[in-house]
């Protein structure tokens, strides 16, 4: 794994996290076609599946994936590097019209060992990492990546500055390349939390313009509770194209 490997340590390395997300609109999927539906939950098991199994084929991995439904939960250590693999995640179902609301926590799930048997497994939390995760993820629509704010002034305590939007204007850090995942946490719009503008890509700039189109036409289609979710999603776009022009505009200022 490219990523996490023996002997590559961060500096945020040792964070602990819990992350849950659930795919948006399947409910509606199903009562259109169920094979509609398969087929959605299959290509959402098989982006997951792609991006981690590499992480996860290890017995000693710091990272444990669980999928059930149109859910998904993480869990364990390395918590910058999850954030990177995690970007990747939404975009890859962003290009397959998935949209993916999520939100990753401080601390890794802990669960109590039990007794099963072949055809019977059992999942019971021992600590509330789960159940914040889950509380945060339903408190905004949209396809997002939300932040609790314990884990966010973790991963930013080299750069507390940016824990604010003018903080991050004001001491933008040219000594941070424009690739590194944490120039991409944001407070979120309701300042309760922060979310990850992973529309920003790490590589250079792609223009999102098929996907901002796709999202504005189709949210007509559609009522207003499943509307909203669309243009939320868009509004991350947005935003994520604001501060990538914006870190642009100061790092060249800064070189020149």
């Amino acid at each position: 794994m490219g990523l996490i490997q023996k002997g590559h340590r961060s500096r945020t390395s040792n964070l602990h996290f819990t992350f849950y997300g659930d795919l948006l609109g399947i409910g509606a999927a199903y009562q259109l076609s169920p094979q509609v539906a398969y087929e959605k939950l299959n290509s959402f098991y098989n982006t997951v599946f792609n991006r981690f199994e590499p992480l996860c084929d290890n017995p000693n991995s710091p990272v444990h994936v669980q999928m059930f439904s149109d859910s998904v939960v993480m869990w364990g250590s390395y918590a910058t590097e999850i954030l990177e693999l995690l970007q990747q995640v939404y975009l890859d179902l962003a290009r397959k019209n998935l949209l993916l609301r999520g939100a990753l926590v401080d601390g890794a799930l802990v669960k109590e060992p039990r007794v099963e048997v072949k055809h019977f497994r059992k999942f019971l939390p021992t600590n509330d990492t789960l159940a914040r995760a889950v509380g945060l993820e339903k408190t905004v629509k949209g396809a997002r990546l939300l932040i609790e704010s314990a884990l966010a002034r973790k991963l930013l305590s080299s750069h507390s500055e940016w824990l604010t939007l003018e903080g991050y204007m004001d001491q933008f850090c040219p000594n941070v390349p424009a690739s590194d995942v944490l120039r991409r946490i944001c407070p979120s719009p309701s300042a309760t939390s922060y979310e990850l503008l992973y529309f920003w890509r790490q590589s250079p700039a792609v223009d999102d313009n098929d996907i901002a189109d796709r999202l504005k036409e189709v949210a007509e289609f559609h009522e207003a509770h499943v509307g909203d979710h669309l243009r939320e999603t868009l509004k991350v776009l947005k935003r994520s194209e604001m501060r990538r022009r914006r870190t642009e505009q100061l790092l060249g200022a800064c070189r020149s």
